[in-house]
This record gives C-alpha cells, structure tokens and sequence, in this order.
C-alpha cells in the first residue's frame, strides 16, 4: 500500500511539471484536483485492506476446521486400532492357555517314560554294580597291603639317608685341587683361579681347612728340598698362605706334607705323574679324621 501511494505521489508531480509547463493549471486548481485524487487512492486503499482482511480471516478458519477434521480422523483411527489389538491379545491369550495345557500333558508323559526306564535300569544294573564294588574292595586291601609295605620301605630309606648324612658330616669335603710343574712349588695363575672359586665356601664354613701338598715320587735331586716330603710341604704352605692372603684366618688353617704316599695315577707315565704333583683343599667338621 505504501509503495503505491507513493507512486501516485510520484505521478501527481510529474503531472505538476507538465501543466506547470504548459501553463493550462494554476496553483489552486492543481491542489483541489491533488486533494480529490488522493481521497480516491486512499480509500481504494481501504476497501483493498477490508477484502485482505476477510480474506486472512476465511484463511484461519478453513485451518482450523481442517486441523478439527484431522484430529477427529486420527482419534477413530487409533480407537479402531485400540480394538483391534485387544481382539489380538484375547485371542493370543486364549491359544497360548491351550498349548500349556498340551505341552504339560506332553511333558508330564514323557518323565512319567523317563522314570519307568530309569528304575528299569537300575535295577537291572545293582547285581552288575554289585560285582564291581566287590572286585574294587578286593583290590583294595591288596592295594593298602602294598602301600603299606611301599611306606616301610620309604621310612628305612629315610632313615638310612639320615645316618649318611651323619656320617657325610663326620668326613672331610675336597674344595678344591690345584697342580704344579715338577720340582715346583709356586701357584701358577689357573691355581690361583682355583682357589679363588673356593674362598666363598671355605669362609661359609665354620669348619677347619687342611691344605694337603703331595709329590710324584721322582728322586729330589736339585733345588732346595731334601726330598719329597719337603717339596709336599712347601707346596702345601704356598696353598695355605694364598688362602691366608684372601682373608681367612689363618688359625682354622693346617698344611701337611704327604709326600708321594698317596697318589691317584700311576707314577710310571708323565700323565699319571703330573695329576699326583697336586695340593688339596679340604674342610674338616669337627670330629672328623684325615
């Protein structure tokens, strides 16, 4: 609406300019037309708003009566649905009472099947069942006749073991060998690593360490030893002062020269001679005897 009382407006002007040039209207004449023109667009105006009004107004009734019209067809639509389910149920209802009554006949017969076939069984399984329980408890008392012979035995066995182990404690334990070249008495380095792996026991122990040097029975003819005796002795001191050196006390120490009394290969072969020029670590319990 404003738009084209705008343009008539507009227009009204344009025709002011052209009768102004034209010299046919004066001032006077121009407005009473002016006023008489627009009086006519304002009330076209009117009229136009009065119709878009009754027109918006028949708008909003037709939506309502067509939402009315929507709501009434929904609510029969889930009445009728409604209905129908109960029909449904009911009807799901009455056939599921049915097939519980069939099914627990059907059960009822088939455990009353099972029960008759079961007693059947065990009866005819007792005398079966009877002779194995009889023929189990034979082998049992043979089973317990052994076991117990089985646990006599085991006890003498600990026993035994519990005596050597006695005895075992009552005899000197060999720690360690270590060899030397003919005619010497000086440790050699894989000597010392020797010794070196039994400084851990021997200072475990509280028992007594003897150091025994032995000979190979080859006639002492040069150097400083009268004779193998001597040259036994002086390797067995060279054994114990290294221990000493290591940090055990040298009061648990004793070093004893064997000479060649005791050898453990043949003297007649340079093998059988070179594992007798030896010196043996052992430790000693008390109350046990070289």
């Amino acid at each position: 609406m404003l738009n084209r009382t705008a343009f008539t407006i507009i227009a009204l002007f344009g025709v002011v300019l052209v009768v102004s040039s034209c010299g046919k209207l004066n001032q006077e004449e121009f407005e009473m037309w002016k006023n008489e023109h627009v009086a006519q667009m304002q009330q076209a105006d009117s009229d136009m708003s009065n119709k878009i009004t009754m027109l918006e107004g028949k708008v909003d009734q037709n939506n309502k009566d067509t939402m009315e019209s929507i709501s009434k067809a929904k609510e029969e639509v889930i009445a009728a649905s409604q209905q129908g389910d109960a029909d449904t149920i009911a009807a799901a209802e009455q056939k599921a009472k049915e097939g519980d009554a069939q099914l627990r006949a059907d059960l009822t017969k088939a455990i009353d099947m099972q029960g008759k076939e079961a007693m059947d069984a065990a009866k005819s399984g007792d005398a079966e069942l009877q002779k194995q329980i009889d023929a189990a408890s034979q082998t049992g008392q043979a089973n317990s006749t052994t076991i117990r012979q089985l646990q006599s035995d085991i006890m003498a066995l600990k026993e035994q073991a519990a005596m050597n182990a006695v005895e075992a404690a009552k005899k000197p334990m060999l720690v360690a060998t270590v060899n030397f070249g003919s005619g010497q008495t000086g440790l050699s380095s894989k000597a010392k690593e020797m010794l070196d792996g039994a400084i851990d026991q021997l200072m475990a122990s509280d028992a007594n360490i003897v150091v025994v040097g032995h000979a190979d029975g080859t006639p002492v003819l040069r150097g400083g030893f009268r004779s193998n005796w001597d040259l036994s002795q002086a390797r067995a001191n060279s054994a114990a002062k290294y221990l000493q050196s290591k940090g055990i006390d040298a009061a648990r120490i004793e070093a004893v020269g064997m000479a060649h009394t005791k050898p453990i290969a043949p003297q007649t072969t340079a093998a059988g001679r070179a594992m007798n020029r030896r010196t043996e670590i052992f430790l000693l319990p008390a109350g046990a005897v070289m």
